[in-house]
Formats: structure tokens, C-alpha cells, sequence
């Protein structure tokens, strides 16, 4: 099945940006430190971190979404776990705009505890320490919306 894709016309600069649709997953620790996704040996812009998450698919939900991609990259039932919606955003990147539909999860599961199935790994970071991180797009609007929910 086809991603859910779309192209955005701006009339303006008279381009056109690819529109994704996408989910993350944010777990974070008492020392409100997040969880990031290792991804150096699978990297298609030079990213070495990303959050978990990815396209969210056309017939689902951006819930259906979170509780299905869990299971596929951590294998949690994240029915067993409290979190919460905080919303919709959207940003705008040069070559593109991604809505991110954003779910924040507390957890007191170690690094350890998490079993990667997709990726190198995982690692918790400060938010201060993960803004200068490499991700493939930048972070910074994201990271400042996840503190204000943490």
C-alpha cells in the first residue's frame, strides 16, 4: 500500500514540498531524559538519531499508528502503558512539510530494557544534550514542545 503522501503546491515560491504524515513515539525518564532511536548504520540524509516513529499509513489513525509501530520497533503493548496524545504539528523543512502527530510516554524502563527491532539501538539523552545531536531534519521546535508536556 502506497504511504499516505501528498504534494503541497506553494504558490508563493511556486514549488512543490512533499507533505508526511508521521507519529513518534517520546518515552522519557524520571530525569526527564528522551529516548532516541541509534539509526548511524542505516542513514539516508547523514542522520545518526531519530525518535521512534515513522509514516503514519493511510487508513489508520495517528493512535492505530502508535500502537501498531510499538509493537513492530520495541515490541511493547503500549495498552499496558500511560501516555498521552499531546497533538498535532507541523513544520516546514526546505524540501518538505511533516505534521507530526507527537505521543509522550513516562516510563522508568532502562536503556536496557528496550528490545530494538528496527535500528541499531536506543539511548536516552538530556533534551539540552539532543538538540545538537544529528537528525535528519532539525529538532529544536519539537524538542521545546516536548518539554513543555514532560
Amino acid at each position: 500500500m502506497q504511504k499516505s503522501r501528498e504534494i503541497y503546491k506553494n504558490r508563493e515560491k511556486n514549488t512543490m514540498k512533499e507533505t508526511r504524515k508521521v507519529a513518534f513515539i517520546w518515552f522519557y525518564n524520571e530525569k526527564n531524559q528522551i529516548l532516541l532511536q541509534e539509526r548511524w548504520y542505516y542513514s539516508k540524509y547523514g542522520e545518526e538519531w531519530s525518535f521512534f516513529g515513522w509514516w503514519i499509513e493511510s487508513w489508520e489513525t495517528p493512535e492505530e499508528w502508535f500502537l501498531r509501530e510499538a509493537k513492530e520497533e520495541l515490541g511493547l503493548d503500549m495498552k499496558k502503558f500511560d501516555y498521552k496524545y499531546i497533538g498535532d504539528f507541523i513544520f516546514e523543512f526546505p524540501n518538505r512539510i511533516v505534521h507530526r502527530s507527537i505521543f509522550l510516554i513516562k516510563t522508568d524502563l532502562k536503556e536496557t530494557d528496550f528490545t530494538v527491532y528496527e535500528w541499531a539501538g536506543a539511548k536516552y539523552f538530556d533534551l539540552d544534550e539532543a538538540k545538537k545531536l544529528k537528525f535528519a531534519n532539525p529538532v529544536d521546535k519539537t524538542i521545546e514542545i516536548i518539554k513543555k508536556y514532560m
